[in-house]
């Protein structure tokens, strides 16, 4: 049977799918290559159907993450590259117990033969480099928002982009944003600070949030989309 392709809004995020109707007892999700795929009875209602991406976010969430941020680097390629801000820039291995820098536009680091190990020290060096970087960006809305936070962190995450504590005044940042061009990083920035005055995602935390960045469902769907 045909497939359509659908949209719906969880937590503000813009969520695509693509459904199937099938002669079927029970609805099916699964997530191939970052696309979300429900196969459903003939005659499921949309708000079962719905109801099954709503229960299932997190899981979603996490494996289109993870499957947009390996999309952001090939370090197998004969030239191997990662994408900073958007950009590509040459990953040049060294066999020698080298510290990581990037110069003339090239990220050297030790080879460590090993693609978990090596992508994970790479966002190590990327979340010591680019952590100002971060500061003053968020420090600048901070200042626009009439907001002000504490302290901030970058770490390699799963299933976030960002987390504040409202309490603390802390913000964390998933340093796999770095991918993303300097928009996008902006709409988590404000995401994140506006959790400062509402720790909950309600009607006046998306308004807060829409104040300052109006296009702010185009930076999401961007964001979260597959390939992006």
């Amino acid at each position: 049977m045909a497939t359509m392709k659908k949209t719906i809004s969880v937590n503000g995020n813009l969520v695509n799918y693509n459904l199937t109707y099938r002669d079927q007892k029970n609805l099916v999700l699964k997530v191939r290559d970052g696309q979300i795929c429900i196969s459903a009875p003939v005659r499921a209602n949309d708000w079962d159907i719905e109801q099954i991406i709503y229960k299932n976010y997190h899981t979603i969430n996490k494996y289109q993450i993870s499957y947009d941020v390996h999309l952001k680097y090939d370090l197998y390629s004969n030239q191997p590259w990662i994408k900073i801000f958007d950009q590509k820039i040459n990953v040049v291995f060294s066999t020698d117990n080298i510290h990581p820098k990037l110069i003339n536009n090239e990220l050297h680091i030790k080879n460590y033969l090993n693609l978990d190990e090596q992508i994970a020290k790479i966002y190590t060096f990327l979340a010591k480099q680019y952590k100002n970087w971060f500061i003053n960006q968020t420090g600048q809305w901070a200042s626009l928002m009439n907001l002000h936070f504490k302290n901030l962190s970058l770490k390699a995450m799963t299933t976030k982009w960002g987390v504040c504590y409202p309490q603390t005044q802390k913000i964390m940042y998933n340093i796999k944003l770095i991918h993303f061009k300097p928009e996008i990083i902006d709409y988590v920035i404000v995401h994140e600070l506006t959790h400062l005055e509402f720790p909950n995602h309600s009607k006046d935390f998306w308004r807060r949030v829409e104040k300052f960045l109006p296009h702010y469902r185009e930076l999401s769907k961007e964001l979260n989309q597959p390939g992006a």
